[in-house]
């Protein structure tokens, strides 16, 4: 374990929900409440919570916690994009997942954070790749299937000595027929 004391706004971010949503209203009080100071706050916090920390680390602590609570905003807005569309039921688990997603990146970028947006668009393309490739990988897994089924019923064929070599190749052909798909029915 490291000697290196925990940062101040660290101990902030991980004080109880409750803390979190006190420490917001004391920035962004309800109608009519008076909006406290952040020198204010530092000198509150030692005594409600039982930490203390920098000016600098405060100001920090609101802009994460800002951010932290648009994210919430705009998963719980997706979440119900997609409660809402999930009722219809034209849509696969996929195409609602997407659509979440979609809802998601727009609330990011309407915030005006383009890192944010285009990280959650390169997540996505990841997604669909990661997506493609497990496609591509079964169908591969599956011709693989039929080309050694194929191979072991040729094997077989060319083991049987109660055929004859004319017998023998007729019986191939009418396996590789079959394995690409020209065998008449």
């Amino acid at each position: 374990m490291s000697d290196r004391e925990v940062r101040a706004d660290a101990i902030l971010k991980n004080l109880p929900a409750e803390a979190l949503e006190d420490l917001w209203r004391m920035r962004h009080p309800e109608e009519g409440g008076e909006v406290m100071t952040l020198e204010a706050i530092c000198v509150e916090i030692p005594r409600l919570y039982n930490v203390s920390c920098s000016m600098g680390a405060l100001s920090n602590f609101y802009k994460w916690l800002r951010l932290k609570r648009r994210m919430e905003e705009a998963k719980s807005r997706s979440q119900q994009v997609v409660e809402e569309l999930a009722r219809e039921g034209s849509m696969s688990a996929e195409e609602l997942m997407e659509a979440g997603q979609m809802v998601f990146a727009a609330e990011t970028l309407d915030d005006g954070n383009v890192k944010a947006f285009v990280q959650l668009l390169k997540a996505r393309n990841d997604t669909k790749r990661v997506n493609q490739d497990g496609r591509r990988l079964a169908l591969l897994e599956r011709k693989a299937a039929r080309l050694e089924k194929a191979e072991g019923d040729i094997a077989a064929i060319r083991e049987n000595k109660a055929m004859s070599e004319e017998e023998q190749r007729l019986a191939i052909l009418d396996k590789m027929d079959e394995f690409f798909g020209l065998k008449k029915r």
